[in-house]
């Protein structure tokens, strides 16, 4: 199975994402994290089961919380290049990794 490596701006987006639903509700980040850990594991086991948002990348959403996970697959692993929720303007998320496609 490939490896998950994280990019320095999708870990910020975790940390932030953790940190306002800790802030909503106690055990929400928790909660999360879990749901995120259980569709990182299905995705290390099937790479390519979200459909493509802006090509190289995929967006992958997780579970029923309404982030969606953009990653791409290459040869040294599965990269997460964001993490943000859905309900964000779409063209702004394509900015946004149109963005750092470019700094990588």
């Amino acid at each position: 199975m490939p490896e998950v490596i994280w990019k320095q701006g999708a870990e910020n987006d975790l940390l932030q994402i953790f940190g306002e639903l800790e802030e909503r509700s106690e055990e929400a980040g928790v909660r999360f994290v879990g749901k995120l850990d259980f569709t990182l594991g299905n995705l290390r086991a099937h790479p390519e089961m979200a459909p493509m948002f802006e090509k190289p990348v995929r967006r992958l959403v997780i579970g029923s919380t309404g982030y969606g996970l953009f990653y791409s697959i290459e040869a040294r692993g599965i990269i997460v290049h964001a993490l943000t929720h859905l309900s964000r303007n779409p063209e702004r998320i394509r900015e946004r990794i149109r963005r750092l496609l470019r700094f990588d």
